[in-house]
């Protein structure tokens, strides 16, 4: 058994920390160092923009739809680099905005609503 990753993960992985290293406050000791909660509040908020401005919201959806059309291989990435950053992966509202109303949309939607809904979403608009 062999559990390195693909070259093209590892890859993507660099692509992550550069991004998260543009992105990111100097100095930065993960969320979990922000004492006091509406800083904490008002960084998540900020980092959901960033995220959302840069592809990296709705990472499994289509790219068609405003997503990222990222593999599962590369979520897996995402998820490892963003968790030991200390960084959310979405804003507080996201697990219903765009894991169970967006992914309903792009299950059982009309093209039509996939096309006006789901960059909104992804968006915050």
């Amino acid at each position: 058994m062999d559990p390195s990753y693909p070259v093209e993960a590892e890859a993507f992985r660099n692509q992550v920390r550069r991004f998260l290293s543009e992105h990111l406050p100097s100095g930065w000791a993960g969320i979990g160092a922000i004492a006091d909660r509406s800083d904490a509040d008002e960084f998540v908020s900020a980092w959901r923009d960033t995220l959302a401005r840069n592809g990296m919201l709705g990472v499994a959806w289509p790219a068609e739809y405003g997503g990222a059309g990222m593999t599962k291989l590369e979520q897996v990435v995402l998820v490892e680099e963003f968790s030991k950053a200390g960084v959310p992966s979405m804003g507080y509202n996201d697990t219903f905005s765009i894991k169970m109303l967006g992914n309903t949309l792009l299950r059982w939607g009309t093209d039509e609503q996939k096309r006006w809904f789901l960059p909104r979403i992804l968006s915050g608009a």
